[in-house]
């Protein structure tokens, strides 16, 4: 055999042996970067979904704190509204009876205003009658005042006999 030949043969073989290594290396790398490219995608579609729920929890944040600061302005209006209403109550405890007497002149109708009950009665009948499981509209349409005055008659009440029962006036200056 000639040695040239055998040259051939030897390149032949390790041809058949070289390329199918440097094919399955190759393999590997474009492989290894199609790996790598899918993870950076897959990195840039978590990024992506990241950033939209933060701008949504953004958004729900901002959203909540507006809520919460309307509730704060309508918890505001009602307290000063509750205010007012006490500071008019208080008034017409205080002055109610003095007063009566110009409405029944104003109007001219003596039945328009009806006799005054001493406050501390009425207050008692509104507190009992709550206590009998009457609603402040029942109550309110059965002693003649507003529903907000009755409910505020038993909160009152109710505060002021925490711990014990309804109080007697045993220092002579009615209980608002």
């Amino acid at each position: 055999m000639d040695s040239s030949f055998l040259s051939i043969v030897i390149i032949l073989l390790l041809a058949l042996i070289v390329l199918p290594v440097a094919a399955w290396i190759a393999l590997r790398k474009l492989s290894s970067v199609d790996k790598a490219q899918k993870q950076h995608e897959e990195m840039l579609s978590l990024e992506n979904s990241l950033s939209f729920m933060i701008k949504e929890l953004q958004v729900s944040v901002t959203r909540a704190l507006s809520d919460m600061d309307n509730a704060a302005t309508r918890l505001n209006e009602m307290i000063e509204s509750a205010d007012d209403r006490l500071r008019q109550l208080q008034y017409y405890y205080e002055y109610g009876e003095e007063l009566q007497p110009l409405v029944m002149q104003e109007t001219g109708n003596p039945t328009v205003a009806p006799p005054p009950k001493s406050h501390s009665l009425k207050h008692k009948e509104v507190y009992e009658l709550s206590r009998k499981g009457w609603s402040s509209a029942q109550i309110a349409k059965h002693t003649g005042m507003s529903a907000d005055e009755v409910q505020l008659i038993v909160n009152l009440m109710e505060i002021s006999t925490l711990g014990s029962h309804f109080p007697t006036q045993q220092s002579g200056n009615p209980m608002v």
